[in-house]
């Protein structure tokens, strides 16, 4: 009898052990496009559509859908006419007779034109704001950021509110310091600071060793 007991407690701890260990389904694809697509602003659904992408197990015509979604999103509002050419040709060369292809070869067309017309502008004399519009526009973000964060300038609020949604403003518990800069205050900046020092700073340099 105690054999049998110790027969059966083994066999329900090896039945336990390979219930913990089993996979969980994978999602459709559908499904985690859905989710992808709605993270939020246009740079969080840019973020999860490249998290998406990152996943070797795609289908062709699965990374191609992922693709133009993500090219048709930094066309206009991800606000990232390089990428979407690079996303747009990408998707097209992977499947060529995807049902969206036609779709794809209008806004491609559409982003190249987009792009070809900014890229000059960055060699002109701009102000800071312009050149940011320019720049942001191309898909360019660090750089944008801080300019605007080292110049001491304070943004517009179109601008403030896609540096808040791309995650370079917080609210009051940034560490970079308040965003409202020289001139008078601008109210929508209120309360608002850089989430991160500048690099070369003090206070960056303190946080990546405090990281290291």
């Amino acid at each position: 009898m105690h054999l049998n007991r110790s027969f059966l407690a083994a066999l329900m701890l090896v039945a336990t052990a390979a219930c913990a260990s089993a996979p969980e389904p994978a999602l459709p694809f559908a499904d985690r496009l859905a989710s992808a697509e709605a993270a939020g602003n246009p740079y969080a659904v840019d973020a999860a559509l490249t998290r998406l992408l990152a996943d070797p197990k795609l289908k062709p015509a699965e990374r191609a859908e992922a693709l133009y979604q993500r090219g048709s999103l930094r066309r206009l509002a991800g606000d990232d006419r390089r990428g979407a050419v690079a996303d747009l040709e990408q998707m097209l060369a992977l499947v060529p007779d995807h049902p969206r292809a036609e779709q794809a070869k209008v806004e491609l067309d559409l982003a190249r034109s987009d792009r070809d017309a900014l890229e000059p502008r960055l060699g002109y004399m701009l102000t800071l704001p312009q050149w940011f519009d320019v720049a942001w526009a191309l898909g360019e973000r660090d750089v944008p950021a801080r300019r605007y964060q080292k110049a001491g300038l304070s943004p517009d609020e179109a601008q403030t509110q896609k540096l808040k949604d791309a995650g370079f403003i917080c609210g009051t518990d940034g560490e970079g310091g308040p965003v409202q800069g020289a001139g008078d205050p601008r109210e929508w900046l209120d309360g608002l600071t850089w989430c991160n020092p500048l690099p070369g700073t003090v206070e960056a340099e303190a946080d990546a060793a405090e990281a290291g």
